[in-house]
């Protein structure tokens, strides 16, 4: 599985040496000093920052054409293309329904037809589909939607899984996603917990964490080794530091499942 590091800071992209997954929303501070933009010497992806977006608006401040030129922009200046850019999607956590006063459904539609048209009218930025839900069966009916809009999710290269990060019934996340991947999706998990990849790790193609922000801001003072004041909420050491721990959780899921499969009887052929 492939795991990139969420971070809110584009210098670290210049910085680290891990993958990560930088927010539309932090890239766009460079917009009026693009000769200053960061520059990306490591694999990345870059979030839309769909939540804060909705959850603090209930919509998307940018039309569709602003947005894709924005991120042109962005893809233009940092070297490196990203893995994958997100589209205009709208999660259906509670927080962003009830700031867009629209339900499950719309969001699901919005999303889709961000998809649509970015892909039509942006055709060189590598978009990816994502899933929005709350209850298994809604992401069900998501991928029925995106296959009634001509987009079958069991053919892309890789397929967005929104509105997990922020889950207290990770069980609920497990079924999600061992259905969709069972329905033969390739997926990422935007924001997904670590305790989340100990065990579903092996059922994702790639997906991305900022759990070391959480973890940093829980410390009382600056781990071992820290020259600066407070704690590591703004550490690139810390950050680096959980990214390598994360991964090797995740590893160990796969080699997990991988090691229970071979202890599998083989069935018998039948005489």
């Amino acid at each position: 599985m492939h795991l990139y590091l969420g971070v809110h800071r584009g210098r670290w992209l210049e910085q680290l040496t891990v993958p990560m997954c930088v927010s539309l929303r932090t890239m766009e501070k460079y917009r009026d000093d693009w000769d200053n933009h960061p520059k990306a010497f490591v694999s990345w992806i870059l979030d839309s920052g769909a939540y804060t977006e909705i959850s603090k608006y209930g919509e998307w401040r940018y039309d569709p054409d602003l947005f894709g030129s924005v991120v042109t922009r962005v893809l233009d200046n940092v070297a490196t293309p990203p893995a994958f850019c997100a589209p205009q999607d709208y999660p259906c956590e509670t927080g962003s329904l009830s700031a867009s006063g629209l339900t499950v459904a719309e969001h699901q539609e919005f999303t889709i037809e961000s998809e649509c048209y970015l892909r039509s009218e942006f055709r060189h930025v590598p978009w990816i589909p994502v899933l929005q839900g709350w209850k298994l069966s809604e992401y069900v009916d998501h991928v029925a939607r995106y296959l009634a809009a001509g987009i079958d999710l069991t053919s892309e290269p890789l397929v967005g899984l929104g509105s997990v990060c922020r889950r207290t019934a990770t069980h609920t996340v497990d079924e999600i996603i061992t259905t969709l991947h069972g329905m033969g999706i390739r997926l990422h998990g935007f924001g997904v917990h670590r305790s989340v990849l100990a065990r579903c790790g092996h059922l994702l193609y790639s997906a991305d964490s900022m759990g070391w922000s959480r973890s940093a801001r829980w410390r009382s003072r600056a781990m071992p080794g820290c020259d600066h004041e407070g704690n590591c909420t703004n550490c690139a050491e810390f950050a680096s530091r959980w990214y390598h721990t994360t991964l090797d959780v995740a590893e160990r899921s796969h080699v997990s499942r991988h090691r229970d499969r071979r202890r599998q009887p083989i069935p018998r052929r039948a005489v």
